[in-house]
């Protein structure tokens, strides 16, 4: 499991649920009706609940296109909400057999928002996990040999109100004392809000911890380090100083409430759109090395060009 623990940050805890898990899975220990296990994932927003998935399903078959994603708060209440999750299944297949002849297994399922799902949806998943299919209109949906992942971010609000802290990053990361507290506010509310038939069938409950600033500066790293092998693969080399790095580290934590996701997003506007309009223009092409700098005094990156043997020219970023 070193991948998923290499590509996870700051989610200790998860990831050992995760592996303990899979371990027992895949040794032959499985629930009945033939199911891999059920995982309930909790915790704030762009604290890594949905990126743990996707790397699980890269680790268990390579792929993300055997991942089943569905949005429980896309499912009509109006109707039957089981012809709105058959709904989703049969887009997904499309989606991931467009030029296959045979439609693939699902080995992982992902509930998005299981929190937001009816009732009568939620007794529908439960009687599913213990028989290990769900009956639906067009026939029966088989969770033979996949894992089902329950996401939420379930007593959130209702946590941080209690420990005194706001969502999205710490900057000197959670206490042992706070770690305990929102684990057992969480696991009230699981019981509360989807209803003990469900979660006497969830076999793992992962809370996932609210992520500290060193751990942002982990994802700016690799986020930077990505562009760097990426130009790499153009022959441009790439230097980013320290100020630029401050800079960035402080944009992400202008939005706490995104976590992780909000870290992407100042990366992409500051760094990688700018360097994608050098590409286009022609200012930035192989053999030349783009070095990126931060004046104190200006919103924006400072991008210097420069092209061996010939003297450098400077771009300002927008």
């Amino acid at each position: 499991m070193q991948t998923l623990q290499h590509q996870t940050v700051g989610q200790e805890y998860a990831v050992d649920a995760v592996t303990r898990a899979i371990t027992l899975a895949y040794a032959g220990l499985r629930r009945r009706g033939n199911m891999l296990g059920v995982l309930l994932f909790i915790g704030p927003a762009g604290s890594g609940k949905t990126h743990m998935a996707r790397t699980l399903a890269r680790l268990l078959t390579g792929s993300e296109h055997t991942m089943l994603y569905v949005n429980c708060q896309q499912l009509d209440p109006a109707t039957d909400p089981l012809a709105s999750f058959e709904g989703q299944v049969k887009a997904a297949k499309n989606r991931a057999a467009a030029g296959v002849d045979s439609l693939p297994m699902f080995n992982l399922i992902v509930f998005e928002e299981i929190d937001k799902s009816t009732d009568a949806f939620r007794d529908e998943l439960a009687l599913a996990f213990d028989c290990g299919s769900i009956a639906l209109p067009g026939g029966v949906f088989s969770l033979s040999n996949s894992f089902a992942i329950l996401v939420s971010d379930l007593a959130r609000k209702k946590a941080d109100q209690l420990i005194g802290r706001t969502i999205g990053f710490f900057l000197d990361g959670e206490t042992a004392s706070e770690r305990s507290r929102r684990q057992a506010v969480a696991l009230e509310e699981v019981d509360q809000s989807l209803g003990p038939r469900l979660v006497s069938r969830i076999d793992e409950i992962v809370v996932f911890e609210r992520l500290s600033q060193q751990d942002m500066i982990t994802l700016l790293e690799r986020e930077l380090s990505e562009i760097e092998r990426y130009l790499a693969g153009s022959c441009i080399g790439f230097i980013i100083e320290h100020d630029a790095k401050t800079f960035l580290i402080k944009e992400g934590l202008d939005d706490l409430n995104h976590g992780a996701r909000q870290i992407t997003r100042v990366v992409r506007n500051h760094l990688e759109f700018p360097i994608a309009d050098l590409m286009l223009s022609k200012c930035l092409v192989p053999g030349t090395t783009v070095t990126v700098r931060h004046e104190p005094s200006r919103s924006f990156l400072n991008f210097e060009i420069m092209v061996p043997c010939i003297a450098g020219s400077s771009v300002a970023g927008t």
